[in-house]
């Protein structure tokens, strides 16, 4: 397979077929940096919340029900948000931008040890894409993949070994946003009107029924998976016809993005289809969290999983690092809080099911949307765009 970096090495003008989007999907496409610019003066922003007054020991204090009532908003509203004072040293951040930036800058043949093997079930270490789209269309990135906590879990054996730092850094930051997960899922619970360890523990709880006849249940809480994606989107020739990666929600229950400071970032506000695509600037200090299906699913739709998607650009090289904190695939039920539907106040609007299911489910659905659309009129020869094969 070709990797994305070969061929904007190569210094083509045009980029392959596979990688042009069609029509529908080319609203608010183009250069990322000509888009952070045109969203600059006028767009809306996506909001900041700081989180350090935030108090789990006294969750009712003003500082901390101010920091709980931006929280709720913004999750609410957009579904994104970039967080300040999230406890992540700014030395940390850099350590680990340095060690993943270095694995990109190793020849290509070096990177091809880490490949990974989606056909195989192998998803993890370096590739080109994480799944496969029915109508063939590619997305003009590369990356690397990894479980990043718990470390026990981790197969340390697609953690480079290039640069001695990736490791421990990599293990250190994923310890440190396990934790930062924790305290915004207490402060969403509090904006859900629920007690602080609500959603964490929905997230990890796993249910056995104990004596039938007396109607007991035992608990078992398992780790939370959080699963580290680097996203390396090189320049490319044509940013108004490609994306680094296709508009879509992430199945998270919270996914927490570091980038380079190149813009590429664009977001879809919840409920307002009207203002189009938002490019989200760059806000020194924070890291961006969205909220993804698995929290939508628990909080029965209160908080929105933010339909998001990746510009490219002619000039620079855009890398980000996404940690996607996820439920465990089959032993955790996704459902609506009970809490939320007590007394009839709200109807249940997602079914029961585990992460694996939904994932499925949300497959299935991309591939038969993505059938639906070819069985539409092709485009006319003649519109299409010039690209070469």
């Amino acid at each position: 397979m070709s990797r994305v970096e070969a061929l904007s090495m190569s210094g083509l003008s045009a980029i392959p077929a596979e990688y042009v989007r069609p029509p529908s999907e080319r609203h608010g496409l183009g250069d990322a940096y000509d888009q952070a610019a045109k969203h600059a003066a006028g767009s809306p922003l996506i909001p900041v919340v700081d989180v350090a007054a935030f108090d789990p020991s006294d969750p009712g204090s003003a500082p901390s029900l101010a920091v709980v009532d931006a929280v709720r908003a913004a999750a609410a509203e957009w579904g994104v948000m970039h967080v300040a004072g999230h406890g992540i040293p700014s030395d940390l951040l850099d350590a680990l931008r340095a060690a993943g930036t270095d694995f990109f800058r190793m020849p290509i043949e070096d990177k091809e040890a880490y490949a990974n093997d989606p056909a195989a079930g192998q998803l993890e270490g370096y590739g080109s894409r994480l799944a496969a789209n029915e109508s063939g269309q590619r997305e003009w990135e590369d990356y690397l993949f990894h479980l990043v906590h718990p470390d026990h879990a981790a197969n340390h054996a697609r953690w480079p070994a290039h640069r001695p730092e990736y490791v421990p850094v990599t293990r250190q930051f994923g310890e440190l946003v396990s934790g930062l997960a924790s305290r915004l899922l207490a402060i969403l619970s509090l904006g859900l009107g629920v007690p602080a360890p609500t959603l964490e523990h929905r997230l990890r709880l796993v249910e056995t029924a104990g004596d039938d006849h007396e109607k007991e249940h035992d608990e078992e809480l398992l780790d939370l998976l959080l699963k580290l994606k680097i996203n390396y989107y090189p320049v490319c020739p044509q940013p108004d016809l490609a994306v680094g990666v296709e508009a879509h929600t992430d199945v998270s229950a919270l996914s927490f993005i570091l980038t380079n400071g190149v813009p590429g970032l664009q977001v879809k506000r919840a409920g307002r289809d009207g203002e189009g695509w938002v490019t989200a600037r760059d806000e020194p200090g924070t890291l961006v969290v969205h909220v993804g299906d698995a929290l939508e699913i628990l909080s029965n739709g209160r908080y929105t999983s933010v339909l998001h998607r990746g510009l490219v650009n002619r000039v620079a090289t855009r890398v980000s690092w996404v940690v996607f904190a996820e439920p465990p695939p089959d032993r955790v039920l996704l459902q609506p809080l009970p809490e939320l539907l007590a007394d009839g106040q709200e109807q249940p609007r997602f079914a029961p099911r585990t992460f694996r299911q939904h994932l499925e489910h949300k497959v299935l659905k991309k591939k038969q949307s993505e059938e639906e659309e070819a069985k539409k009129a092709p485009v006319a020869p003649n519109l299409l765009p010039a690209v070469v094969n």
